[in-house]
């Protein structure tokens, strides 16, 4: 009881405007910007006695969400629906749709009708939690479906992987590190593409289903994954834990959380420990300074350190098709004219390094504004350090 005490005074009840008083609200979804919130609702006075697909918007002014709203496409009032994940560009959504995976495509009149997944991917007879990774290489699953070991069904995690033809292959267990003879669902691999968090009742749970994370040991498998780390009593706690979802920049847990009889969507800020590594957050058409990108000083060589991260951001460039505008920015130390320089070649040596890793050369264009555009005051070291970066900006 002191353990779940403690754990409602660090959560934050998500506004009226998501939750609300008659209903049950479950199952978050964001998009990789974080703006935007689909969830469960169940029993809301806007909707039906079974599950459907709302979404609320964050303003990005007041960082309040607004008004949640029914997605009509995505809920048919005679069956259940859940939205699992959202791709990185927003255009295609996973659902759980009456035990199967399905998928739906935002067109320009809005959702189109969930169809189901290739029935090769549908293990045993009940699916859930389906999400494809950032880079849209994989697809991780929970399934009522043996795992290696096993002579009986129990929910277990796969992954199947999409070849470079775009079809995706057979599903197979993420590896004994995570699945167990217990329950195992609900995963989430952070856009970092280390990170996964997902539940289980494995041994060391403070309840029904705990909350744990591992990281991925090498880009290359699926199946290779640190020991899992329980999140502890500050997440966890004596109740099913579950759909948790971790935001883009990695500070925060959306879940949601039965108190009484009904569920609500709250926030909580996750320990420095337990989130992922930080990444840049490519949005559209807005220009973001690329994150952990380190130059040596006075140079325009990259540091080794940085190539995880453009490497990362290559391949979401190469599968969305995006176009890409690199700016080179400077502190004010120095002249004008050699600041502008200094940007321009740092911007052109980001813009070799993608290419290097596979973007097309037209697809990436690299300008120098020196000293210009400053972001901070440039009378502090911390102020000229923000000033010191290459943006990238995304377009379709």
């Amino acid at each position: 009881m002191l353990i779940t005490l403690f754990f409602i005074l660090l959560a934050i009840l998500l506004p009226p405007t998501v939750n609300t008083p008659r209903g049950e609200e479950y199952g978050p979804t964001l998009t990789i910007d974080d703006n935007t919130l689909y969830f469960v609702g169940l029993n809301r006075e806007d909707g039906s006695y079974t599950e459907d697909i709302y979404v609320s918007y964050r303003d990005k002014k007041t960082g309040e969400w607004g008004a949640a709203r029914k997605i009509d496409a995505l809920s048919n009032p005679h069956r259940n629906e859940a939205p699992t994940s959202v791709s990185g560009d927003g255009r295609t959504m996973l659902l759980f749709v009456e035990g199967r995976m399905c998928f739906s495509v935002r067109a320009a009149y809005g959702w189109t009708e969930p169809r189901p997944l290739p029935q090769y991917l549908q293990l045993g007879n009940w699916q859930a939690d389906a999400m494809i990774t950032a880079d849209g290489k994989a697809l991780l699953f929970a399934a009522n479906y043996p795992a290696e070991g096993e002579d009986k069904p129990s929910l277990n995690i796969f992954v199947s992987e999409r070849d470079a033809q775009g079809r995706w292959g057979t599903p197979y267990s993420i590896g004994s590190a995570i699945n167990t003879t217990g329950m195992e669902r609900s995963p989430f691999l952070h856009p970092d593409l280390k990170t996964l968090y997902f539940s289980s009742d494995r041994e060391g749970t403070l309840g029904d289903l705990d909350v744990w994370v591992t990281r991925r040991l090498a880009d290359t498998c699926w199946n290779c994954w640190s020991e899992p780390e329980n999140l502890g009593p500050e997440i966890n706690t004596v109740g099913r834990d579950c759909w948790y979802k971790i935001s883009t920049d990695g500070t925060t847990a959306y879940y949601a959380q039965k108190i009484g009889r009904m569920h609500d969507i709250y926030a909580v800020t996750l320990p420095q420990d337990k989130r992922p590594e930080s990444i840049t957050v490519l949005t559209v058409n807005e220009p973001v300074a690329i994150d952990n990108l380190l130059f040596e000083t006075a140079s325009d060589v990259i540091m080794e350190a940085s190539l995880p991260e453009l490497k990362r951001i290559a391949t979401h460039v190469q599968t969305y098709g995006y176009k890409v505008q690199l700016a080179g920015h400077t502190d004010n130390i120095g002249q004008p004219e050699s600041n502008k320089t200094l940007s321009q070649a740092r911007a052109e040596s980001v813009r070799r390094q993608l290419i290097a890793y596979g973007c097309a050369p037209e697809a990436i264009k690299a300008y120098g504004y020196g000293d210009t555009r400053p972001v901070a005051p440039n009378d502090t070291e911390e102020g000229r350090q923000l000033n010191r970066r290459v943006e990238i900006t995304i377009h379709y």
